[in-house]
Order: structure tokens, then sequence, then C-alpha cells
């Protein structure tokens, strides 16, 4: 909860946030609103309840730590692909029309189109040009960034059309080995992350050994539990 004032008028406002900082919608109430307690506390309330998407705070409290997680493996540039997998399955168990569904569907809707939308654009003006394998290379990775996203469709369809160019066929096949090579580095991680130490381990060693020679493979050899 936070308090500010408008800008001349020096009334105080009461504003609930959710963790992402984001106002929750029906919770604002000026001061001679916050007067009137009982009705002040059972609109923030329904807010909230709302907000949490029909989950009980007890729910809703591992939800924002599960959203903390996945922040932070964006920011890290740890795996944004797994931080944008997480976010989709936080937004789908919250309840359809709810403040949470609706935020997390605007976060990841921002990400298509400030970042993953760009790169699509940045690969097919590559594969027209005179760096094909750049724009391949690129359009998996939008791939692994940006699972379940528009752009992530978009990029599938563009590679299911070069895989079938003769003249594109070995770079292709290259970044296609690299990009199950980068998947099998994420899937070992969540091992990690779960605290599987040994299962991750075993992991690891298979991808540096499946995908040798890759920069995921070389990536895996220096992983520890």
């Amino acid at each position: 909860m936070s308090r500010y004032f408008n800008a001349g008028i020096q009334v105080p406002i009461v504003i609930f946030a959710d963790p992402t900082g984001r106002e929750i919608p029906g919770t604002r109430l000026d001061h001679m609103q916050a007067q009137v307690k009982g009705t002040y506390l059972e609109r923030a309330r329904k807010a909230l309840g709302a907000f949490r998407g029909g989950q009980t705070p007890a729910k809703a409290k591992e939800t924002w730590a599960a959203l903390g997680k996945a922040l932070r493996l964006r920011k890290e540039g740890k795996d944004p692909g797994a931080a944008v997998e997480d976010m989709a399955a936080l937004r789908d168990a919250a309840a359809k029309g709810s403040p949470l569904r609706e935020s997390l569907d605007e976060m990841l809707r921002r990400m298509d189109a400030d970042e993953a939308s760009g790169l699509v654009d940045v690969a097919k003006m590559d594969l027209e040009g005179d760096d094909a394998a750049g724009g391949i290379a690129a359009l998996f990775q939008v791939l692994r960034d940006f699972p379940g996203l528009p752009s992530a469709a978009k990029a599938k369809g563009i590679l299911d059309g070069v895989a079938k160019d003769a003249s594109k066929k070995e770079a292709w096949a290259s970044a296609e080995r690299e990009h199950r090579a980068w998947l099998a580095l994420r899937a070992a991680d969540r091992l990690a992350r779960a605290g599987k130490a040994k299962e991750a381990e075993e992991a690891w060693a298979g991808v540096a050994k499946e995908f040798e020679g890759t920069p995921a493979a070389e990536e895996a050899a220096k992983r520890k539990p």
C-alpha cells in the first residue's frame, strides 16, 4: 500500500499495489472516502481477492515468489525462455478476467512487442540479405527465449519454410542442433533449481556429450550442483 498527493490539491490518496508495482484496480480511494473505514477495507479486500485471481492468500504468496524468481531469471539473463514459460504458467493458473491474469498478460505482450517482434524482423532481413545463417540462428533464439508468444509462432512458421530450402539446409541443421542443445541445458538447469543436484549433474553431462562442440555443451560442462 502507498500514499501520495494529487498535484496542487494536497489530498492524500491511498493505493494498493501488486508485487510488480502496478496499482490494483478498485483500491484507489482519496482521504474522504477512506474515512469510511468499513467500506474502504471491504473494497480493498475485494480488489485484492480479484487480483489474486481466486487464489487463497497462501497460494497467492507462492505465486508472488514464483513471479519474483521468473523476473530474476530474465533480469540476470540466465534463461529468458524459462522465465517466459514460468510467467505464462502463472498467468494460466489465475482466474480468467482477474487483474492478476491481466497483469501477467500485459507483461508477456510487452515482451513480445518490445523484444521478440524486433528479433523476428531482423532475422527476416538477414534471411533476405547476405546472412542467412545469422537469420536462422536468430529465429531459433526467438523460439527459445519467447516460447508460446506470438513472435515465436511467427519464427516457427518461417523456419518451417527455411527447412525446405535446399540452399539453407546446412545452416538450418546446424542451428537446429544448437537449439536442441540449449533446450536440453535448460531442462538440466531446471533440475538444479528444483534442488535435484544428482539428476542435474547427470543431465549436464548428457548435454556435454550429446551436443559436443556447441556453446551449450561447453556451458553444461562448466555447471556444478
